[in-house]
């Protein structure tokens, strides 16, 4: 497994992490990653405040029976579609499938409306911000676009350039006057890549051409800004 599907894989299981519904071998791959990546750590963080709430939030009451059958057919109706084949920037997400299988094994009584809103994310939505790229992109017919939901975020490219040989894209996320955190790196020229750092209102995500395998820091101006 390669270190951006190991991060994808571990950052879909956090939900479950949070819950303690993982089985244990998969618990401690996740262990393993969060010793690693300060972008997990934080989203569990996050996570871990919303499980802590969510009991006392509304009445507790017990989940109706047909509730685990319809996370059930989810689960399965999702291997099923996988199965099948899908694009190829949108790679397997096994965890998510683990995540959503330890969840209905686990259900506990608990407020189903609390339920519906922790699977649907706490009902974030979607938006969609024009990037700004560099007049050489531009020149070259280059296009971005930053797909926010919640604190995550997604890069949509079109038609851009290949960095100078022996450099790659970098992604940045610049938060007020500090200095720009590494987000990941990647060769898309037209398809999405995630942002491997939560992102929030006012942020910046950049992207630089950067030597070797990336940087802990820009050496170069930005290709492209997209404000949150």
């Amino acid at each position: 497994m390669t270190d951006s599907f190991e991060h994808r894989d571990c950052s879909e299981a956090l939900g479950a992490y949070a819950l303690r519904s993982l089985p244990e071998d998969e618990a401690e791959r996740v262990r393993r990653h969060l010793e690693q990546c300060p972008a997990c750590r934080a989203e569990l963080d996050r996570l871990r405040v919303a499980v802590e709430a969510l009991p006392a939030s509304v009445e507790q009451i017990e989940p109706p029976p047909e509730l685990k059958s319809r996370l059930m057919s989810i689960v399965e109706s999702e291997g099923e579609l996988r199965g099948a084949g899908e694009a190829a920037d949108h790679p397997p997400t096994r965890s998510r499938r683990r995540w959503l299988l330890a969840f209905a094994a686990a259900l506990a009584p608990i407020a189903a409306v609390a339920i519906v809103l922790f699977l649907a994310g706490g009902g974030a939505t979607t938006r969609t911000v024009e990037a700004q790229v560099s007049a050489p992109l531009r020149a070259a017919g280059a296009r971005a676009s930053l797909r926010i939901t919640g604190n995550r975020a997604k890069l949509v490219v079109a038609r851009l350039p290949a960095p100078p040989a022996g450099h790659v894209d970098e992604l940045w996320v610049k938060r007020g006057g500090a200095m720009p955190k590494p987000a990941g790196t990647f060769i898309v020229r037209t398809g999405s890549v995630e942002v491997a750092r939560p992102v929030h209102a006012g942020d910046r995500v950049l992207v630089t051409a950067e030597p070797g395998h990336g940087t802990s820091a820009p050496t170069s101006a930005p290709l492209i800004v997209a404000r949150v």
